[in-house]
């Protein structure tokens, strides 16, 4: 329900606010396995290179954002060369430098790098063991010094409300998985048929002065107080170069972002911008199929047919005798949606978990002629997903001879396609070069804060990030280099939905 008014609230602000770019520019090349040149780039000349840019600035807004309005207009391609080179022109006209302010989503980056943690994940779990251990230790000290003490203290006809309370209280005290749960260990103390395992009952109804205390001890720490005990724990258990000042660094860094409250707010913004994503993510993915099959309808009846599945799990070989996998009329029926599932003996950890849209040639065996990946924005950060992602899992699982799908009920083994596979990528609309160049910006930022030290100190000292463009330049650079191998793959084809 939640996604699907954060969409509608989206589509009409899209409807006011949204452009969508015009391009004119020349169909991509097809791919060749056994070429190693590039594809060629006409328009690389300094001539063209400016004409490249006039075209990418001129942008329609759109004058609706229904589903049927969009399909009826045919999506427009994108020649990624082009598309680069007119952002590489943007920098090369602006100042050598770029300033930035830290922003709320820079702090977890900036302590990750202080307390000298290399990996995210890592981080991650270190911040939710420190809150668990935290907020066990407060309901712990409420427990022992105030409710404890005068629960003891009860008549006995009171008493007997809570006859598990010290049989709890001392499980949890003793039991190292119980302290893991944070201060859920301490709601068994409430068993029983009386206030059944919720402890704010048992308190309001024996020992109603201490209400308060008790919803206290039960609140989560807020994001700066697990932060303040993650760095406090660092700090007396490791050792690492430049310690004092990296730590020092790391309790400024909190109360930067603490005293000008944009913790909370920067929070929000993340809950709600993930859902409204998410809800944007499932619309481009619709829209996607809608289009293939649009095309196939509209496209003249040949020999051959062509198969498009939706939404294409991938799971190994070794899953396909669990009992959910078993019952067809489960997997294969999902609403109005037709689940299909793509099996293979490749490491799970060298393929991706799902394709957007699979289209298969239809023949004695078929066969995979387009993967279809959707990014409802179209920007160099989502084209390098694709690119570093998806590539490398796809390879992987064409080099698999074991390959099967399942749809509709069945499974067969794939065969192997003559021609180059399109790898296709579909997206609601083209981020513009100045926006685009803002988003690699903060990427650039991002990076800087967690991997050079210097930098990051600075930044917490003058409260802002300055670095060159050469970076963004050079990421810009293996980013047209990544496509380039790319193509010698697949044909790469991107296509953007047009305003009618």
């Amino acid at each position: 329900m939640l996604v699907s008014l954060l969409a509608s609230e989206t589509a009409t602000h899209l409807k006011h606010s949204s452009f969508f770019t015009r391009l004119k520019f020349a169909p991509l090349s097809s791919c060749s396995t056994t070429s190693s040149t590039p594809p060629r780039r006409s328009h690389h000349t300094a001539a063209t290179r400016s004409s490249s840019k006039r075209y990418l600035s001129v942008s329609l807004p759109m004058t609706s954002t229904s589903n049927d309005d969009l399909m009826a207009s045919t999506p427009i391609s994108v020649d990624l060369h082009a598309y680069i080179d007119a952002i590489e022109q943007m920098i090369q006209n602006g100042k050598p430098t770029f300033r930035a302010r830290l922003r709320y989503q820079n702090q977890k980056p900036i302590i990750r790098t202080l307390l000298n943690v290399q990996s995210k994940d890592e981080f991650d779990k270190s911040l939710r063991t420190q809150q668990k251990k935290a907020e066990y230790e407060k309901m712990k000290e409420f427990c022992l010094k105030s409710l404890q003490p005068r629960i003891h203290s009860l008549p006995h006809e009171d008493r007997i409300k809570a006859p598990q309370f010290d049989e709890g209280l001392e499980l949890a005290l003793g039991s190292s998985v119980l302290k893991a749960k944070g201060a859920q260990a301490f709601h068994r103390i409430a068993s029983g048929r009386v206030y059944k395992g919720k402890l704010i009952d048992l308190v309001m109804e024996l020992v109603p002065e201490l209400e308060q205390q008790c919803r206290y001890a039960m609140m989560p720490l807020t994001e700066e107080e697990v932060l303040m005990h993650l760095i406090r724990n660092v700090a007396d258990q490791k050792d690492f170069e430049s310690k004092d000042d990296r730590i020092n660094a790391a309790f400024k860094c909190v109360n930067i972002f603490q005293s000008n409250g944009s913790g909370s707010d920067g929070s929000d913004a993340a809950f709600t911008n993930h859902f409204i994503s998410k809800a944007n993510g499932l619309e481009c993915e619709q829209l996607c199929v809608d289009w293939l099959t649009n095309q196939q309808t509209n496209e003249s009846v040949s020999d051959s047919k062509r198969i498009i599945l939706s939404n294409v799990m991938i799971n190994n070989n070794t899953t396909k005798s669990r009992q959910k996998y078993l019952n067809t009329n489960k997997i294969w029926n999902s609403g109005n949606n037709t689940r299909s599932i793509m099996w293979t003996a490749s490491q799970r950890d060298r393929v991706c978990s799902e394709f957007d849209a699979v289209v298969l040639h239809d023949s004695e065996q078929p066969s995979i002629s387009e993967i279809w990946e959707a990014k409802y924005s179209m920007s160099p950060s989502s084209l390098h997903d694709a690119l570093t992602k998806k590539v490398p899992a796809i390879k992987t699982l064409l080099q698999d001879p074991e390959l099967s799908v399942s749809f509709d009920g069945c499974q067969q083994i794939l065969g192997k396609q003559s021609n180059c596979i399109v790898l296709g990528l579909f997206g609601m609309e083209l981020l513009p070069p100045e926006n685009a160049l803002g988003q690699l910006r903060s990427t650039a930022i991002s990076y800087a804060l967690t991997s050079d030290l210097d930098i990051t100190l600075k930044a917490i000292d003058n409260g802002f990030v300055e670095l060159g463009t050469d970076t963004i330049l050079d990421y810009l650079k293996k980013l047209r280099q990544k496509y380039v191998e790319s193509c010698r793959d697949f044909d790469i084809v991107v296509k953007v939905a047009s305003s009618p």
